[in-house]
């Protein structure tokens, strides 16, 4: 089976990380706004309930809550308790740390959660999250909910308690170790008939992906990419864009000019003709025009800040 997560964890990275340690006490409840992050949840002691998308959910003692898309939600001690605006429960750390602890609510029932924030990068971004639904809860109830846990998390804590040259690429790394395995564990969970993580798990679609992910620069064509698949070319097509979405030329535009725009930002030194042949195109002036068509602007405004913003 081809590896298409390998190939589109090679591009994402996480940028930023912030971590916590809040304790609260019933009665409590916090609204979380939208936000370009992704948040983990590990609950230490206690058990709280989520939520989000009209859903309430119980998480449990060693539950691991992952929340890749930053989307609006409730965390609450029980359900329909009331809650408070986020200020206070996602406050960021002082300026330089990279931690941060807090006591919150009243005297009752004590729940304790361990939190990490993420910001996520890259070409690859945005393909991961799509493969991802708005929760993944993983039961820690018989176990460790994902393999290496409590020496992930003995890391983090270390990492960011010795404050040691290097600590929070260290601490980050710790996160990105913990981040993927929870990836992990939820896409090898069965996927929802016509989604995107169908498409992954499909060994035909995957193997075409797959290719697709590792060698944008191959002048490829509905046809090379259907022989990946060991599939006709019409049946290719439609499978595709069955479980993709889009047609597989769409998809091979969106990914190159992905990589173009993190490569563009990532590596100033190259030129833009070798920019343009890294995502195969051989005339500069056509992946210019192809570029702005997709982007807004062109490659080289994009290059020094115009266009989307950088994180």
């Amino acid at each position: 089976m081809p590896d298409v997560l390998t190939a589109l964890l090679g591009h994402v990275r996480i940028e930023t990380s912030l971590f916590g340690r809040i304790e609260l006490g019933a009665p409590w409840g916090a609204r979380v706004g939208r936000r370009e992050l992704v948040l983990l949840h590990h609950l230490l002691e206690g058990e709280m309930w989520l939520e989000l998308d009209g859903r309430e959910i119980h998480v449990g003692q060693g539950d691991l809550l992952l929340l890749p898309h930053g989307v609006p939600h409730c965390l609450r001690h029980r359900p329909g308790a009331p809650v408070e605006d986020e200020e206070r429960w996602m406050a960021p750390p002082a300026p330089g740390a990279q931690a941060v602890r807090r006591r919150l609510g009243g005297d009752g029932a004590t729940t304790v959660v361990l939190c990490a924030a993420m910001r996520l990068v890259g070409a690859g971004r945005s393909l991961l999250l799509r493969a991802l639904p708005s929760v993944v809860l993983l039961d820690g109830g018989a176990g460790e909910p994902v393999p290496g846990l409590g020496r992930l998390l003995d890391g983090i804590r270390d990492e960011v308690r010795g404050r040691r040259p290097g600590a929070p690429i260290m601490a980050a790394r710790f996160v990105e170790l913990l981040l993927l395995q929870a990836v992990r564990a939820e896409l090898e969970r069965p996927a929802p008939p016509g989604s995107f993580r169908a498409a992954l798990a499909d060994e035909r679609i995957a193997r075409a992906l797959d290719a697709l992910y590792r060698a944008p620069e191959r002048a490829w064509t509905v046809a090379s990419l259907a022989r990946e698949a060991g599939m006709s070319r019409s049946a290719f097509a439609h499978a595709f864009r069955e479980q993709v979405g889009e047609s597989p030329l769409r998809h091979l535009l969106r990914w190159r000019m992905d990589l173009a725009k993190e490569t563009l930002r990532g590596r100033p030194e190259l030129a833009l003709a070798e920019v343009a042949s890294s995502v195969g195109y051989g005339d500069e002036a056509a992946f210019s025009v192809a570029f702005r068509r997709e982007v807004g602007v062109p490659p080289g405004a994009y290059r020094s800040g115009g266009g989307e913003p950088r994180p």
